[in-house]
């Protein structure tokens, strides 16, 4: 799996933005969540993108809010 762990299923995956020519340190963060539904299955989903100069980082709470208002 990519990024990291941040527990209760959700990660964060640092990008660079090429316009930025900051590397992954400046770039973007996406956070996923994956969801299991057996041992053998699971589905990641796109949750939240951020720009990392907008936003230092996203909480815990912040995440589980945004998971609830998503239906997930």
């Amino acid at each position: 799996m990519l990024g990291a762990d941040l527990g209760n299923g959700f990660r964060k995956v640092r990008l660079a933005i090429k316009s930025k020519s900051s590397g992954k340190r400046g770039g973007a963060r996406v956070i996923t969540l994956t969801i299991l539904f057996s041992t053998d299955e699971a589905e990641v989903g796109l949750l939240y993108i951020y720009d990392k100069s907008d936003r230092a980082s996203i909480s815990i709470k912040e995440l589980n809010a945004l998971k609830r208002e998503s239906g997930l």
